[in-house]
């Protein structure tokens, strides 16, 4: 088929050709798929969520309750890793991240229960993540219902019942939760933060990966040479209205979610704002530099979209962490979409103040700092700069050429 001397065949060859040049675009094209199929395959090899943290308030102490405690730890589900006291220190164990759930054996437990009483066992859930509070809820009554029917049979044994007369007068023990942070178990909850989250990576990334090879794509990039011996200047001149964007889309499209769709705010705005300074400051840090070293603004598109592809997945939003490959968790945390969100969730859903809010922030400005004294550090040299004639030697601004 041709019109106008255009033959569709040879532009479907000119097409190929194109591809094929292109290694980086072909390798997108076929390796990508298949590496995060292979990754996302692997992120969910361990089929199930087990070994949640798990702390334990034994009211009644007695031979009765410490097995009821180690049911619990026998299963997979479970892992309990303290024993604390007071209600108190389990809920404050959990607004901290130190458990996951929490179990309260209620006082004269074993003595109830002899008596043919139904006392509650409570479980506490952090309900901040939905995958780990619908495990630990289902878990949790397994555990409590098969114990409870144990122990009902042994007590009706004893008193000389045949097992016809023991399964009719059976009362389970009754399964008592409390969700922390999402009582209502609201998927809206606990997914729009994520979803915001990465819509503000995406926009970042896409903006900032385009500041420099746009200048390199107009010819105008050796103008920073005069800048050469402060590399700081041309970064921070780059960066700067990126960063000011990047805040104004946290707060707007956040605030938009508290006002319009009703969701939590429990924490303050100092926090917040820490938080999302260190979020941005990271993104534009990786984003800068993969724009440093990219020759064109689809290259530089090409290096930013392959880490924010799998960075939600990748964030423990739909997967725990704890769940993950060791070697995918690690790798979870040196993306800046999971320490963000991690953040989040302690603000906005457990209203936890900058106690909490530190350790992500912190990892997300050393993060910037890494990824922009880098880039800084090789923009100032010759491998970047080079005066037409002598390599190496500064050159005065409007003589020099970039090197790609």
């Amino acid at each position: 088929m041709k019109e106008e001397g255009l033959s569709v065949g040879a532009v479907i060859m000119e097409e190929w050709r194109s591809m094929v040049r292109d290694k980086r675009l072909l390798a997108i094209l076929f390796l990508t798929p298949l590496l995060y199929t292979l990754m996302f395959g692997y992120l969910y090899s361990n089929d199930r969520v087990d070994q949640l943290p798990t702390v334990i308030l034994d009211q009644d102490n007695s031979s009765l309750s410490r097995q009821m405690v180690q049911a619990f730890q026998q299963t997979e589900a479970f892992a309990i890793t303290s024993q604390v006291y007071r209600e108190t220190e389990v809920e404050r164990m959990l607004a901290s991240g130190q458990a996951k759930v929490g179990i309260i054996i209620p006082a004269d437990f074993e003595v109830g229960l002899k008596r043919g009483e139904r006392p509650a066992v409570l479980t506490m859930i952090d309900g901040s993540n939905m995958v780990v509070s619908n495990v630990a809820t289902r878990g949790a009554n397994e555990v409590v219902s098969t114990f409870g029917l144990g122990a009902t049979v042994e007590r009706m044994q004893q008193e000389g019942l045949r097992t016809e007369e023991i399964q009719s007068a059976f009362q389970p023990i009754p399964f008592s939760y409390r969700v922390l942070y999402n009582p209502t178990y609201n998927y809206g909850v606990f997914l729009i933060f994520g979803l915001i989250g990465t819509v503000i990576q995406q926009v970042l990334f896409l903006g900032i990966s385009l500041t420099v090879t746009r200048e390199k794509e107009q010819g105008t990039w050796q103008r920073f040479a005069a800048w050469r011996a402060s590399p700081w200047k041309t970064a921070y001149a780059k960066s700067a209205p990126y960063f000011l964007i990047g805040l104004v889309n946290t707060f707007f499209t956040l605030g938009i979610g508290v006002l319009l769709f009703d969701l939590p705010f429990r924490g303050t705005v100092l926090p917040l704002l820490l938080l999302a300074a260190a979020f941005i400051f990271a993104l534009l840090g990786i984003g800068y530099a993969a724009s440093l070293f990219s020759g064109n603004q689809v290259g530089a598109t090409q290096v930013t979209m392959l880490i924010a592809v799998p960075s939600f997945l990748l964030s423990g939003y739909t997967w725990p962490a704890e769940a993950m490959p060791a070697a995918l968790a690690f790798v979870s945390k040196l993306l800046p979409l999971t320490h963000f969100l991690e953040g989040v969730r302690e603000i906005f859903l457990k209203g936890n103040g900058l106690e909490m809010v530190l350790p992500p922030a912190i990892t997300l400005l050393l993060m910037g700092l890494v990824t922009f004294f880098l880039a800084i550090l090789v923009s100032g040299t010759a491998f970047f700069w080079r005066e037409k004639g002598v390599a190496g030697e500064l050159p005065e601004a409007g003589s020099t050429k970039y090197v790609s």
